[in-house]
């Protein structure tokens, strides 16, 4: 079934995963003007490239994504280190990466669909 795929489970993870990231970078905007406030990041890409999942799709669902906290020094006064430059290009692409995914689900249900409508 569609659902239970391997590749359908990793687009639905990484979907979650993408959608979390965009809610940490509006965090880090939100908080560009927190004195002391250091910016966010998820990081998942080396974990659905990590070869354990290719060869056990069926723990897919237990992957995590790591959220970290950058530590590296301001040049802000302040001591918050939010760029926001840099955050929104971040935003744009996770909803570039995000769009491109949904489209990809969709089609699949869509396919799906046309093809149990014409059995």
């Amino acid at each position: 079934m569609l659902f239970n795929s391997p590749d359908f489970k990793v687009m639905q993870k990484s979907m979650d995963m993408l959608w979390l990231k965009q809610r940490v970078i509006s965090n880090n905007i939100a908080n560009i003007e927190t004195p002391g406030y250091k910016a966010k990041a998820v990081s998942f890409r080396n974990v659905l490239n990590h070869e354990y999942y290719k060869e056990n799709p069926d723990k897919i669902e237990s992957l995590e994504p790591v959220v970290s906290t950058d530590t590296s020094s301001s040049i802000r006064i302040d001591g918050n280190n939010v760029d926001l430059d840099r955050e929104s290009l971040e935003l744009w692409k996770t909803y570039a990466q995000y769009s491109y995914l949904r489209e990809r689900v969709s089609g699949q249900i869509k396919n799906m669909r046309y093809v149990i409508n014409n059995l």
